[in-house]
């Protein structure tokens, strides 16, 4: 009896039993009549049913005339009316291109929806560039969306002359672009006279190029009556510091500046400008100069060597080393200016020597001068530029460490770097170069300055300039 009631406990009762008993009643009718009614009857029954097609009533009164329009641009139209690609019925009376004022399809000018696009994002043809203070060319070539391999590949050409760097601010870059918005042409003026260019050729590197303006040439003289130190009476006469520099190592084994100067001695120069339709190129040049020192004059005149020398033909000029190290080592590739290029065939000159120096050797200043440049090349390395007395100038490339900072005076034989094999070098070695009025030559043979007196042959054009810069330092009433 009580296994009974446990198995009746979970049957439902009352009300529930009465729900499901007629769920099921209905389920079990309806399955019944779905198997008695056929599918003929269904169709039947649904044809019965209203369609969603309405007819209406003409509407009585004038309906007004569409305005007449001409479409331009469509398909041809033959006899009969035919249906337009997009869908309207033409009249085939009516001439398409018709668009006189019987025409009843409107006049389309079809635009590309793009063309306004394109030209917004299209790259101009030029873009010049003004530098301003934090500038790199990284960044310069990024904010015009020109690709930085391209920057490198300059770069690479530009290490045998290192004239883009460093950027100087209100200079400007000229970015000339192609077809395609690759660059084809950089160039950048480095005075009125001068403007440099990189070109790209066809493999993809680019080539050096120069644009040069011929210089007018006019002559200064200045004088001055010492005041005070020599320093302070040339600056107040007008001379620079470089100037002042010049002076002071072609006459300091003359005389004492600090010690013989007295107030009240003079001193005078003649210094060459050059200029481009009014524009100054570059600084003045001194040709001649004269201290009268307790009645006694010292002087000096540049020769077209590029020494100076005293009056009586004896050179002035401090001797350049030949070798800007301790030591001579092997020539690892020499001076070249006609080399081509292994790759593009193209003139690619090698503007220095290369000297198979091992790493850290002392790197030795090749003559007294300034150091104008220290900076850091992708290419070339660390580097050391330093512009000597008269026309000569020194670089020293590939430095693992530089030991000298810009605008430092330096003297020859003073260890001025270490070598190295910083930028792209497949070892260690120095490379070295000599330029003459800012050409490079060949360090290892050009005429360089020494402790000697101009030969019988120029003597007489020597003295003939001689007589010339001295009537004009004589020439005091211009004061």
């Amino acid at each position: 009896m009580s296994r009974i009631q446990r198995r009746s406990g979970w049957l439902p009762s009352g009300p529930r039993l009465w729900i499901i008993i007629i769920v099921s009643v209905f389920v079990l009718f309806l399955s019944i009549y779905e198997g008695l009614v056929s599918d003929d009857s269904r169709e039947q029954e649904y044809d019965a049913l209203p369609t969603n097609q309405i007819s209406l009533a003409p509407i009585e009164g004038t309906i007004p005339e569409p305005p007449k329009i001409a479409i331009h641009s469509i398909p041809s139209i033959t006899d009969g009316a035919k249906e337009s690609d997009d869908g309207l019925n033409v009249d085939p009376g009516v001439d398409p291109s018709d668009t006189g004022s019987n025409s009843i399809l409107p006049d389309i000018k079809v635009v590309d929806p793009l063309e306004s696009v394109r030209k917004d994002i299209a790259k101009p043809s030029l873009i010049e560039h003004t530098i301003v203070s934090g500038d790199t060319l990284e960044a310069i070539f990024q904010k015009y969306g020109i690709a930085i391999n391209t920057l490198y590949n300059i770069l690479e050409a530009d290490q045998e002359y290192l004239v883009l760097e460093p950027l100087k601010v209100g200079d400007r870059l000229r970015f000339d672009m192609d077809t395609e918005n690759e660059l084809a042409r950089l160039s950048r003026r480095i005075d009125p006279s001068k403007t440099i260019a990189y070109e790209r050729h066809d493999n993809g590197g680019f080539v050096y190029k120069e644009e040069l303006k011929e210089i007018n040439w006019s002559h200064e003289a200045l004088h001055g009556t010492i005041k005070g130190s020599f320093y302070l009476s040339a600056k107040r006469s007008g001379l620079t510091d470089g100037n002042v520099m010049v002076i002071s190592e072609l006459l300091k084994n003359r005389f004492d500046f600090r010690r013989d100067l007295r107030a009240g001695d003079t001193f005078d120069a003649v210094f060459k400008q050059g200029d481009v339709g009014g524009e100054l190129v570059g600084g003045r040049q001194l040709e001649a100069v004269r201290i009268k020192v307790r009645g006694n004059y010292y002087q000096a005149f540049l020769h077209n060597d590029g020494r100076y020398y005293d009056e009586k033909a004896h050179s002035l000029t401090p001797a350049l080393r030949r070798w800007p190290t301790a030591q001579k080592y092997r020539i690892t590739s020499k001076f070249n200016p006609n080399r081509r290029h292994p790759v593009t065939g193209r003139r690619s000159p090698h503007n220095g020597t290369d000297i198979g120096t091992p790493n850290r050797t002392k790197v030795l200043a090749t003559g007294d001068g300034i150091v104008t440049r220290t900076a850091n090349h992708r290419y070339a390395g660390k580097y050391v530029v330093i512009d000597n007395i008269g026309k000569y100038s020194t670089r020293f490339l590939h430095l693992s460490k530089i030991l000298v900072r810009r605008g430092q005076r330096v003297k020859r034989g003073q260890v001025i770097a270490l070598s190295g094999s910083t930028g792209r070098v497949t070892g260690p070695h120095l490379h070295y170069e000599l330029h003459v009025n800012g050409r490079p030559v060949n360090p290892m043979t050009a005429r360089i300055p020494t402790m000697q007196s101009i030969s019988k042959k120029e003597r007489s054009e020597f003295d003939k300039h001689v007589v010339t810069w001295t009537n004009m330092m004589d020439a005091t009433d211009s004061l």
